[in-house]
């Protein structure tokens, strides 16, 4: 299934380089706030895209331990990770 973006922002990271995630999507929002995206079967964004909130990023996958299908999800203020319940709808 679809990956949607949390709120719009610019790809600023979409790859596999980053061991443990996958192929792996980091978006820059306003106000210092990032959001990340792992555990993706397929990227569909690449860096320096601009996203608009509930656009669809990336196809959902399987993380490295092979279990069933999720999402790594994560919101930042900064480099800080917060808890995403704050800040989502």
């Amino acid at each position: 299934s679809g990956v949607k973006a949390a709120a719009s922002g610019k790809v600023i990271y979409s790859g596999n380089a980053i061991p443990g995630y996958g192929n792996l999507i980091i978006l820059e929002h306003s106000n210092n706030f990032f959001s990340v995206y792992g555990f993706n079967d397929k990227n569909l964004v690449k860096m320096d895209d601009f996203v608009g909130q509930g656009d669809r990023i990336a196809l959902s996958g399987l993380p490295p331990n092979g279990q069933s299908a999720r999402l790594y999800f994560e919101i930042r203020k900064g480099k800080t990770a917060v808890n995403p319940i704050l800040y989502l709808p």
